[in-house]
């Protein structure tokens, strides 16, 4: 919501400060009751330019006003709110909860679709199920790892962060348009058929009919969900797990091939390098050969 208004409203470092120079971290974590007991549990509407937020409800409620809606909070909610989108909020004085604050780019250039699907603001009303235990015992993972006095791993907090943003990316959001929770759902499945089917070289026709959906429909809500057409999703699929063979395994390229469901392993190596830019063996001997890298 970037208007005429939104110029006048500020633009603050963290959650409540004026814009100060880039910090030298890269997440952070603290309770919300912090700073909003500070300024009487309200957050009044302020925006951040380079910075991606996800608030936790454990217990209480509030108000979250993204541009000019309100939704209500609860124990149980989440709020993703990423950079540039103007928001505040209210909370009642027994609220528990985080705020996770990270330098946006950090979900930007995640690989998969789950920071497309953030790129506007989210709330999400947790279920009571498996992933959205999963979920909070992840967020609280993320609070302990920053508070624990030592230097924070970064390699770990990465991986916490793909877990939570994947994980609340396919639960269903009681905000969304029937259609976005359907493609969303198309998209789920159809990984699942992909994870099922790709060594049988099943053309994209095949996946539509199991979703009961036009190629090019299919096509279209592959884009949408993962910036990619069908072929190339099916061709990376058989690709990725040719490389894991190559590192992993003591397979021939011929074997690797075979079980990947190529016939005829001068295609495979064909295709391998037309996606790759290098050979099957060019590949396997430059990855085995990099030594461990250990940082002191």
């Amino acid at each position: 919501m970037r208007t005429s208004t939104a110029a006048r409203v500020p633009t603050y470092s963290l959650y409540g400060e004026a814009q100060q120079s880039a910090p030298d971290f890269w997440i952070h974590s603290e309770t919300i009751a912090s700073r909003s007991r500070l300024h009487n549990w309200e957050i009044k509407q302020h925006r951040h330019e380079s910075f991606f937020q996800i608030l936790q409800i454990r217990n209480g409620e509030g108000d979250a006003l993204l541009g000019a809606e309100k939704f209500r909070l609860s124990a149980g909610t989440l709020v993703f709110v990423p950079p540039g989108f103007i928001h505040g909020f209210r909370f009642s004085r027994d609220l528990d909860g985080q705020v996770i604050t990270m330098l946006a780019e950090r979900v930007a250039s995640r690989p998969d679709a789950s920071g497309h699907a953030f790129a506007q603001p989210r709330v999400v009303h947790l279920a009571q199920n498996n992933d959205s235990k999963f979920l909070n015992a992840t967020l609280d993972r993320i609070e302990g790892e920053l508070a624990s006095g030592f230097s924070p791993r970064s390699a770990l907090l990465d991986a916490y962060l793909d877990i939570v943003l994947t994980i609340a990316a396919t639960l269903a959001d009681p905000g969304a348009a029937p259609q976005q929770m359907a493609a969303r759902d198309r998209i789920s499945r159809l990984n699942a058929l992909i994870g099922s089917h790709y060594r049988e070289h099943r053309p994209a026709a095949f996946y539509a009919d199991k979703l009961g959906v036009s190629v090019t429909h299919l096509n279209r809500i592959a884009r949408a969900g993962t910036g990619r057409s069908m072929n190339a999703l099916l061709t990376e699929r058989l690709i990725s797990e040719a490389q894991r063979n190559l590192v992993f395994s003591l397979l021939s390229i011929q074997q690797i091939a075979y079980d990947l469901g190529f016939s005829d392993s001068a295609y495979f190596i064909r295709v391998f390098t037309r996606v790759t830019g290098e050979t099957p063996g060019a590949f396997r001997e430059r990855e085995r050969g990099k030594p461990p890298s250990f940082k002191t």
